[in-house]
């Protein structure tokens, strides 16, 4: 009898990617561009960490082809400042090794397009581990919409997943794809944050994960 396929699935930035001073400085330089008057603070600029791009310009812009300037000035700054703040967690490229050698799939979804999540595994060289990638362009909605979830649970005809995630976005995405949650600290959010929310799965470091997920189909035998 074949046992369960073991599979799991990262989110990409602040868990897998350190982008966070990226995504500060480009959101701070797009608004230099496009909207010169008006001043972007670091603080309001997380708040672009986590939605679609074209969600959080909204709150900005009134005219979508307003919001669409900003999207493409914002990706071309992207593209151009990855090489500079990129890089992958302490751990994350050793976790993924390991999880390759326990046979497991891995997948990985984000609100972010396709082009820029390669472009900053590329450059840790950690490309090779995943076997299917959703951005954002691939969603019919975006998280915390379990859609991405569905889609790798179909690519590998698996009935079941964990989506390992930074954000209680990723956390509510998991709830509403009724999969299981690990929820990592080393971004945004604390562990007594993902607990107060109800997590069950919280850690510190990427070794931890491989941990969970071997308990985890060691109960599924």
């Amino acid at each position: 009898m074949r046992g369960p396929i073991k599979n799991v699935i990262f989110d990409c930035d602040g868990t897998i990617l350190d982008t966070f001073k990226l995504i500060e400085q480009v959101v701070i330089e797009t608004f230099k561009i496009i909207e010169p008057s008006y001043h972007m603070t670091e603080e309001e600029a997380h708040t672009f960490f986590g939605p679609f791009l074209n969600d959080t310009f909204k709150k900005y812009f009134d005219k979508q082809e307003d919001v669409d300037n900003a999207v493409e000035v914002y990706r071309k700054l992207c593209e151009e400042l990855t090489p500079k703040y990129v890089r992958a967690y302490d751990g994350i490229k050793e976790m993924l090794i390991v999880l390759k050698q326990k046979g497991y799939k891995i997948a990985m979804v984000s609100n972010k397009v396709t082009k820029a999540i390669i472009q900053g595994l590329d450059l840790c060289n950690i490309t090779n581990y995943f076997d299917y990638i959703v951005g954002a362009e691939k969603l019919k909605q975006a998280k915390p919409n379990p859609d991405g979830i569905y889609q790798v649970l179909d690519y590998f005809n698996a009935p079941d997943t964990t989506l390992v995630g930074d954000t209680l976005i990723d956390m509510n995405t998991a709830i509403n794809a009724k999969v299981t949650f690990i929820g990592v600290t080393w971004c945004q959010v604390s562990e007594e944050k993902f607990k107060s929310h109800g997590a069950k799965f919280v850690v510190n470091n990427p070794l931890d994960i491989v941990t969970i997920l071997e308990k985890k189909y060691e109960l599924c035998k």
